[in-house]
């Protein structure tokens, strides 16, 4: 045999070998992780050891290299990276004059808009502390973020001042300073309207060189008066003392139980996350990410608009997620990378076909809780070739992260190969009592027991301060809180570990698969039930537009009866607007059923459910509700009311259906009900 010969021989045997190691371990599926890892690994060691820290100090490195490329575009008007630096100075120099110092906090209760990175921006320049609120909030939980916070100033959106408003007299007593960052000249203006008749309004136009009457303002708040203010920049040396564990912002969680709590987004994780995030997802200068989600969370904003300080593009903001907006925005802002959370996904699918779902440059989508069932509809329907599902956590270490492409890893929230688990191997998966929600312990040594592939059980994350990959930052003001997601003697004595609270199983490729969280997931004549896996069997019906599981108490049976809310696609429920209200401006709608149509759902639903569901697992109550689900920001169901108004018939107005002891759906009324309060039923 020849030289060539046995030179081409031992290149086939490599190739041949190098693809058989590929599929057994997942080499090329791992590397755009490591590599994103390693890139953002080596941008932190280099700002730790410079003390260049603030993660205020990568948006101006931006500014330094592309100073009149545009960084923002906001509803049509685009801020160069220059224009960005200018207004947040001036800000910067107004928040100094009110004497806010380097370790201060300031709320920011706005909407969506450029302002809001402005302010945030000019925050971080010299040294403070961005507490983050959540618009939809008011009244106790708002006072709840408000005190934990602890904050100096309040700066929020006018058109939020009812909420504000509404607890102005506590917010006081708390010791904050409130001012709006609406331009004064606006809301005169906005009082003016809402104070004069039409007739007024002409009269006062028609009258040359007549004065605006006199406005009565709200006393307890004042405007932030920058404009003509200084726009030099604030020295680097201000932010020189910063290190990577001190906090740059205050992220509430969605609360979709209980009160929010303020996870530390410290710099060392806005330095890391978004150079990692955007490497991976392929994110260059260049690129245009457009980004609906509220920036009140770490994943608009961290993820989602922080990517860009690190990556020089562009960010097309929404001022909220519209499903009319979406691919007309990104058509005519020619976006690249979509960011979505949560239900966003279903949302987009559930609209009718139109001719933008595929002239569209979107190439990737990120984000996480993309559910399995529609994942692959998704990309079918919109021609997004690659999805970046990820699994992160804003108050504890380590994520997982999952780049899907041609269909590879559908499904999974991560990926951990060998060389990953070896490089981070503080994240693992633990036998679980679902009834107790405790951890379960081998009675022999005392430490918990890992689960084998395709069990399910609750994700850890190593939580020891050894490194920083392991640091563990808590709820700011909160330590007992903060205390109470951690547990000890976890694999060895001594060891330090936090409860993600969410419930994983992994298979033998090295996917990992988001199961449910701890808290949802309930126990029916004797078995587990996961409201996640129930969901995505009933969103594969194509009537199905909206769906939620929770478990319900029903009087003298163990364990919780699974119950579905469900929303209907139009054509069977179709919402009707038959006006508007005089007082409040909002639609008024009506919702008309098709009966024969929905009478065909129901049964289709029965069969279904009986043909794709264990036994055990079928919900045995039904609730078809003619409104959309209350969901947080980030599009998570609030499953707290409707788990507490369960069957109940004097709280449910919605119809509601129950599954039979024949294995069907049939209408659920006081008959039926007193049935199942008698014992006379079966479930």
């Amino acid at each position: 045999m020849s030289v060539l010969a046995t030179a081409a021989k031992a290149t086939a045997g490599a190739v041949a070998a190098g693809y058989l190691m590929d599929k057994q371990f997942g080499f090329s599926h791992e590397w755009p992780i490591l590599r994103g890892g390693m890139v953002a690994r080596k941008k932190f060691q280099q700002c730790e050891a410079t003390q260049d820290c603030s993660i205020y100090n990568r948006f101006e490195e931006q500014v330094l290299a592309r100073p009149y490329e545009v960084a923002l575009v906001f509803e049509g008007v685009s801020h160069t990276w220059k224009d960005m630096e200018l207004v947040s100075s001036k800000i910067a120099h107004w928040l100094l004059s009110k004497g806010i110092q380097p370790g201060d906090r300031v709320a920011l209760l706005m909407n969506n808009s450029a302002m809001f990175m402005h302010v945030f921006l000019a925050v971080l320049k010299i040294a403070g502390v961005t507490a983050f609120i959540n618009n939809q909030i008011s009244g106790p939980i708002l006072i709840h973020s408000l005190k934990v916070a602890d904050a100096k100033m309040l700066i929020f959106d006018y058109e939020l001042l009812p909420t504000v408003q509404e607890s102005v007299q506590e917010i006081k007593e708390l010791g904050y300073s409130m001012y709006t960052i609406t331009p004064k000249e606006q809301v005169l203006g906005h009082h003016f309207v809402m104070s004069t008749t039409p007739t007024q309004q002409q009269q006062q136009h028609s009258t040359e060189g007549q004065a605006m009457p006199s406005v009565v303002l709200p006393d307890f708040f004042g405007f932030i008066d920058y404009k003509d203010l200084s726009s030099k920049t604030i020295p680097r040396e201000y932010r020189k003392h910063i290190k990577m564990d001190d906090p740059a912002a205050l992220i509430y969680t969605s609360g979709t139980t209980g009160f929010p709590k303020a996870a530390i987004m410290d710099h060392g994780r806005c330095t890391l996350a978004p150079r990692t995030f955007g490497t991976i997802a392929g994110i260059k200068n260049g690129d245009h990410v457009y980004i609906t989600l509220p920036l009140y969370h770490a994943a608009g904003a961290m993820i989602g608009v922080a990517q860009s300080w690190a990556t020089g593009s562009t960010i097309v903001l929404a001022r909220k997620f519209s499903v009319k907006r979406f691919w007309r925005d990104c058509v005519d802002y020619n976006v690249t990378h979509i960011q979505y959370i949560g239900e966003l996904c279903r949302y987009l699918l559930n609209a009718p076909p139109g001719p933008l779902d595929r002239v569209h440059n979107v190439k990737v989508a990120f984000g996480n809780g993309l559910r399995p069932d529609i994942w692959k509809k998704f990309q079918d329907r919109f021609g997004v070739q690659t999805i970046f599902e990820y699994y992160a956590m804003s108050e504890g270490p380590g994520a997982l992260l999952n780049l899907s492409r041609n269909g590879k890893g559908l499904g999974a929230v991560g990926f951990r190969g060998p060389l990953i688990r070896r490089m981070q191997p503080g994240l693992r998966i633990v036998r679980a009592d679902i009834d107790s929600e405790q951890l379960i312990r081998d009675p022999k040594t005392g430490f918990c027991i890992e689960c084998s592939n395709g069990d399910i059980g609750e994700l850890l994350a190593l939580a020891d301060n050894k490194t920083y990959n392991s640091r563990y930052t808590g709820y700011f003001n909160q330590p007992k809180v903060s205390k109470a997601k951690l547990v000890q003697n976890v694999f060895q004595k001594g060891d330090q570990w936090m409860r993600t609270g969410d419930l994983l199983y992994k298979d033998s490729k090295g996917f990992y698969y988001f199961a449910d969280r701890a808290g949802d997931t309930y126990r029916w004549k004797s078995e587990n039930v996961s409201t996640t896996e129930i969901e995505a069997t009933l969103g594969r019906l194509d009537e199905v537009a909206g769906c939620t599981v929770y478990g319900v108490q029903v009087q003298g049976q163990d364990g919780r009866a699974g119950m579905a809310t469900l929303v209907l696609k139009d054509g069977i429920v179709s919402r009707v607007v038959v006006g508007v209200s005089e007082k409040s401006g909002e639609e008024k709608v009506e919702y008309h059923v098709d009966e024969h149509k929905l009478a065909q759902f129901i049964h289709k639903l029965g069969e279904h459910s009986a043909k794709y569901m264990p036994g055990y697992a079928i919900p045995r109550f039904i609730r078809i509700s003619e409104q959309e689900l209350e969901t947080t920001g980030t599009f998570k169901n609030r499953k707290v009311d409707l788990r507490k108004e369960g069957f109940d018939l004097d709280k449910v107005r919605d119809r509601m259906y129950w599954w039979t002891p024949e294995g069907r759906y049939l209408p659920f009324g006081v008959a039926e009900n007193r049935m199942i309060v008698e014992g006379r039923a079966r479930l």
